[in-house]
């Protein structure tokens, strides 16, 4: 992202009751074989979703996260020589969380249509990467600071779709090509079904095989790394900065495109 000459506009911001379990001998030898057994018995039955076809599970798989009110979504997403390491917090009502390349470290936060921005020092370098007095003052200004981004900002829409839950989903879940079950692997402790498009080449998605079938990771393509996907539905606070945190910029980039574009292609929940 560059920041050319930019000046301040303004400051501001805008129980549940226990459960006794009868004390029988086979409720005991259950919890004791669970405790033994680790995690199987609290993951439970296989939903049966192995047998149905990868068009089918796919589409449940995408149905179940379309219809979930959070996800914590994390890993790296490589754009041709361009990485994005990802850890983000999303629910309808916004999104939380940062975005790291190989120039700076991004946090975002959205609140409703509210959008802020911290960065570090290199985010606010030129597009070549040198300084001068003017980045060196933006930088100090805006040192452990929020920006508050404007919808007419040309960066608003970039940086929001990292945020906007649906957007990243609906690209989280694209495959492109034929559809074909590839085996099993185990996605932070819970068992997957992998499903493959075009052998791999057009991106391959891991369905859970227990309860719901939320994804748990997608891969975009071979060498474009992978991002997991859990806490479906485990809410999360979204809190506004407080006014001294915040610096109001009328615009980060002068009205110019940022320059941290990666290219011609599309950044998840960007389109």
């Amino acid at each position: 992202m560059c920041v050319g000459t930019i000046t301040t506009r303004r400051v501001h911001l805008s129980t549940v009751p226990p459960v006794r379990l009868p004390q029988t001998k086979t409720t005991i030898a259950l919890l004791t074989a669970c405790v033994l057994a680790g995690t199987a018995c609290s993951q439970g039955k296989e939903s049966g979703l192995g047998a149905e076809s990868p068009d089918t599970i796919a589409g449940r798989s995408r149905t179940a996260a379309s219809a979930a009110n959070s996800v914590h979504v994390q890993g790296v997403w490589k754009i041709q020589s361009q990485e994005f390491k990802i850890d983000l917090r999303l629910k309808r009502e916004g999104g939380v969380g940062t975005v790291v390349t190989a120039d700076s470290t991004i946090e975002l936060l959205r609140v409703g249509e509210e959008l802020f921005v911290r960065g570090d020092a290199r985010l606010y370098q030129g597009r070549d990467g040198r300084g001068g007095p003017e980045v060196e003052q933006s930088a100090a200004l805006l040192r452990d600071k929020f920006v508050k981004v404007h919808r007419d900002d040309p960066s608003y829409a970039r940086l929001a779709g990292f945020t906007r839950m649906q957007d990243m989903i609906t690209d989280l879940i694209r495959l492109n090509g034929k559809l074909k079950k590839d085996g099993r692997e185990k996605v932070r402790g819970t068992e997957t079904l992998k499903i493959a498009a075009d052998r791999g080449r057009g991106g391959e998605l891991r369905v859970a095989l227990t309860g719901t079938p939320f994804p748990l990771k997608y891969i975009p393509a071979p060498h474009s790394g992978s991002l997991e996907l859990f806490e479906y539905d485990q809410d999360f606070p979204l809190v506004l900065p407080k006014a001294e945190e915040v610096v109001d910029y009328g615009t980060l980039t002068d009205g110019k495109e940022p320059g941290a574009k990666p290219g011609t292609d599309q950044l998840p929940g960007t389109d």
